[in-house]
């Protein structure tokens, strides 16, 4: 990414590129061409000529400016782009069937169709579906949590949730800061973060390689077994050895997926000194408001 640009001068190019300013989106285009075309390259080690193919199909979904419009400054605009980025080079290795979807019309118990890859549901579909019911779920548990406890669980997750006005109000009364002091270190403290962030994309991006590198191998390792000469034998162990591996690292990283180690949080050293409470109180507050949203929600 261009490190010239200042953080509020990138947020004012973005704004404008999402509300259609075609100027805008030239200079867009000159800043940032390199980094799409290089994204592929750097992060999934794609041929040039892969990566001259997803660049015309990024530059298509771009240059109209409507996804940008979904950038709002909680973050560095460089870790919210690479996001953008990783899910559209998805979505069109998906296109080019290099990712392997087969659709066997399967139904789960909502009376919802699946496919599978690799065997595994698809749940994408059906997240698309329940997203906007699970998100309603969610700030409707959040918000019966007692005030102080939800404003430690909102800092905890600063970097994706927002503040309501009297969270904010009980903020500085109850730490004496003024709302120009509370702004400029809630924008520090994402900013931080965004770093953390970086992280877990990479983390993400490691999970979707292995999940390609998978289905190649399995790919080569059936091609193999139609072949009956021994001269394959060698060559199938190798294969199957190094799926092995493959699958050994998949189940390490989704183990730290589900036990949120992908998510950015803020330190608890970092919540005790802007809240003024002990790091005791802080691991309490977090633990009972977890456990109060997930029984929630479950009913």
């Amino acid at each position: 990414m261009n490190m010239n640009l200042t953080q509020e001068k990138v947020s004012e190019l973005i704004r404008a590129c999402a509300e259609g300013d075609k100027i805008a989106l030239k200079e867009f285009f000159e800043i940032y061409s390199q980094d799409i075309y290089n994204f592929p390259l750097k992060v999934f080690h794609m041929s040039e000529d892969d990566a001259s193919d997803f660049f015309l199909y990024a530059f298509e979904r771009l240059r109209s400016g409507k996804r940008l419009q979904s950038f709002k400054g909680k973050s560095s605009f460089r870790t919210w782009f690479y996001t953008v980025l990783r899910n559209m080079l998805i979505d069109w290795k998906r296109n080019k069937k290099e990712v392997k979807i087969i659709s066997a019309n399967k139904v789960n118990s909502n009376g919802v169709e699946y496919s599978t890859i690799e065997n595994e549901p698809d749940t994408l579909s059906e997240q698309k579906v329940n997203a906007l019911s699970f998100a309603d779920k969610f700030y409707e548990a959040l918000a019966d949590i007692k005030i102080e406890n939800r404003i430690t669980f909102k800092l905890a997750y600063i970097y994706y949730l927002n503040f309501r006005e009297d969270e904010i109000q009980y903020i500085l009364q109850k730490t004496g800061m003024n709302l120009g002091d509370f702004q400029k270190q809630i924008l520090d403290l994402r900013e931080r973060l965004s770093q953390k962030e970086e992280q877990s994309i990479k983390n993400e991006d490691k999970l979707t390689m292995l999940y390609l590198n998978i289905i190649e191998l399995k790919q080569n390792l059936e091609k193999d077994a139609e072949h009956e000469f021994k001269d394959n034998l060698g060559n199938s162990n190798r294969i199957q050895d190094t799926l092995d591996k493959k699958y050994e690292q998949r189940r390490k990283l989704l183990e730290k997926r589900e036990k949120g180690l992908f998510l950015t949080r803020t330190p608890y050293k970092v919540i005790s000194s802007f809240l003024k409470i002990p790091e005791g109180s802080v691991s309490i507050a977090l633990q009972r408001v977890i456990e109060k949203i997930k029984k929630s929600m479950e009913s």
